[in-house]
């Protein structure tokens, strides 16, 4: 398995084979056992892009790195969300919008909205792209009614480079951020 990424507040653990099938099965208290969290019992399994995940890691065991990744509260040992990339860089489909790209995609339950989690979330995330494999530019693919989504990747500086409708969410709207050199401005909270 992964190691984890490691923020003051938050454990992003990979979802690896074994850990999606359980939550495919909807085997909650196995999937809680592997990650090493406990899941609210009103956490919503749909909100994850599973089988398609699994598929892609089916496929290529040496994509689970930059997969499904559960979003675990250190302080409570609590599952908030997830968050991920959807493949590695440079897949095609991004070839209109970021051809250099990545995009990542997260979700953090409702409980847990507006402490700034996806925030750090996504900066630990697009960090260890940024330090492990050298990636310098980032997607991110919005409903247009998400306001607060939009509202954190304005404020990171992402810019606006299309729309797309997904087959799943509907009409979005395409962000993408590119730089030579990790911004100054992004608080980093990573545990090394």
């Amino acid at each position: 398995m992964e190691q984890a990424i490691k923020t003051s507040r938050l454990l992003l653990v990979s979802m690896g084979a074994e850990i999606m099938e359980a939550f495919l099965a909807e085997d909650r208290l196995a999937a809680a056992r592997m990650l090493g969290c406990t899941i609210p019992t009103d956490f919503s399994l749909k909100s994850m892009p599973l089988a398609i995940r699994l598929a892609q890691l089916r496929a290529n065991p040496d994509l689970e790195p930059w997969l499904l990744r559960a979003m675990i509260d250190r302080a409570s040992g609590t599952m908030i969300g997830h968050i991920g990339f959807h493949s590695s860089p440079r897949p095609r489909y991004l070839a209109e919008f970021a051809p250099d790209g990545v995009e990542l995609g997260y979700t953090v339950h409702p409980g847990f909205r507006r402490r700034r989690y996806a925030t750090e979330a996504v900066l630990a995330l697009m960090h260890w792209a940024y330090m492990q494999h050298m990636q310098r530019c980032f997607v991110l693919s919005i409903s247009a009614q998400n306001l607060p989504s939009t509202a954190m990747a304005q404020s990171l500086g992402f810019l606006e480079c299309g729309s797309q409708v997904d087959d799943v969410d509907g009409p979005e709207i395409v962000f993408a951020r590119r730089f030579k050199k990790w911004p100054a401005d992004w608080r980093l909270d990573v545990v090394e």
